[in-house]
């Protein structure tokens, strides 16, 4: 029964993190208005809520054991806390529509942050996380053949992106499975599978062209590494087997000359030294190209700036015509919700850095990998929703983090050990 609950919860957080906004009526030729009840992030947060009801039930009836997870109540609090204020600022919001749109999705993702760490109570923590990342490196894994079937196709165009979304989204996601492989080879071992899928999904992200995913990767990985505290020996294994991987694709493989054009493109030409911007627009002084963020990015600030205090309300943003969202996370709070927004929010991530210390040794790196991994990556893409992932690693990774679980051992045994050795 314990496995079913486990396996349950890791397959809706996965789900979550994963579906976004997508509903059932894009099964439709024709698309019509959205319909919240036909949208699956509903349901999925309603069976996390379950699960939650499971969790609390479970908790009066018997004391915890070791090994099982732990709820985090300052970072629960201080989760309520900012998504409670920026939902008040609906009442000074200067588009009422928009602004209970966004209550909308907020409700969703405090419901669903919280809730995830009430569901886990008296579980393994170890089976949840195996279940989350079984998941999304099955998903990922599956979207990643998806993209480089489409490449190889010709269908994928300059940038690499699958089903309908954008090239900054696919680069999360194989993100998630890069580190979702880390996870399984930090944990198992298995160095041969999961290294050179790892190195898959930085490449796949390389093909996206999208600067801001692959520092928000490459800065995933390297905290991964970091927290988990991995020895040098399996550092070094790391490189060799990821090099390997990233020169026989970029040497032997149809994906090394899209490889090769996609870096001297986005991250050479467009990053270091770009003639020319966006629709052939010229370009002076060797700028960065944002793709016209830096227009947003302006636009946000100013209006935190007319609003320095509160803010001027949720979804002040879109509801006054200056786009459909800043593509930066703390500058929507800044300018939808004041200075006061920015210290709820810089309040969720002391809690969660304060149980991360006082937790440490028990602590999962690829799941605080992750966690940086979206953080730094809604610096440059998406929106509050967006960033979902982000809340919902760090409950995973705080009330996961319990001591005692061994990682691969891959140095030989001692005599002593080996079996059939006399003492």
């Amino acid at each position: 029964m314990s496995w079913l609950r486990c396996t349950g919860l890791g397959f809706i957080a996965a789900l979550y993190v994963l579906a976004g906004r997508w509903g059932f009526h894009r099964l439709a030729e024709a698309v019509p208005e959205v319909n919240p009840f036909l949208e699956l992030r509903l349901w999925v947060v309603m069976g996390g809520l379950v699960l939650a009801s499971v969790g609390l039930m479970l908790r009066a009836m018997r004391e915890p054991r070791p090994g099982e997870a732990r709820f985090d109540p300052p970072l629960a609090a201080a989760l309520v806390g900012f998504f409670g204020y920026l939902c008040a600022s609906a009442l000074w919001a200067p588009a009422p529509d928009f602004a209970l749109r966004k209550v909308y999705d907020l409700g969703l993702l405090l419901v669903m942050s919280v809730g995830f760490g009430l569901a886990a109570l008296r579980q393994p923590a170890p089976r949840v996380l195996d279940a989350f990342w079984g998941i999304v490196v099955l998903a990922t894994g599956l979207l990643a053949l998806t993209g480089v079937r489409q490449l190889l196709g010709g269908g994928g165009g300059a940038r690499l992106a699958v089903m309908g979304g954008g090239p900054n989204i696919f680069a999360r996601l194989m993100g998630l499975l890069a580190l979702g492989a880390l996870y399984f080879w930090y944990w198992r071992g298995q160095a041969w599978l999961w290294i050179p899928l790892a190195a898959t999904g930085v490449i796949l992200a390389l093909l996206t062209g999208s600067r801001g995913g692959t520092v928000a990767i490459l800065a995933g990985v390297t905290t991964c590494l970091v927290v988990g505290r991995v020895p040098v020996r399996r550092l070094l294994m790391l490189t060799l087997l990821a090099t390997v991987a990233v020169t026989a694709v970029t040497l032997f493989s149809p994906l090394g000359k899209a490889l090769t054009r996609s870096v001297e493109e986005r991250f050479l030409r467009l990053t270091l030294n770009y003639e020319q911007g966006a629709g052939g627009a010229s370009s002076s002084n060797g700028q960065v190209y944002l793709s016209g963020r830096e227009i947003l990015y302006a636009s946000a600030l100013q209006l935190g700036r007319d609003h320095p205090v509160t803010g001027a309300g949720l979804a002040a943003f879109p509801g006054l015509g200056l786009g459909v969202y800043p593509h930066n996370l703390f500058l929507e709070v800044f300018c939808e919700g004041g200075a006061v927004g920015l210290l709820f929010f810089a309040g969720v991530l002391g809690a969660f850095l304060r149980t991360a210390l006082t937790r440490r040794r028990g602590l999962d790196g690829a799941t605080v990998g992750a966690a940086v991994l979206v953080l730094l990556g809604s610096q440059s893409s998406g929106d509050l929703y967006d960033s979902r992932a982000l809340f919902l690693l760090m409950v995973m990774a705080s009330c996961t983090a319990v001591a005692g679980r061994g990682a691969a051992v891959t140095a030989p045994l001692p005599l002593q050990a080996m079996p059939g050795a006399t003492r």
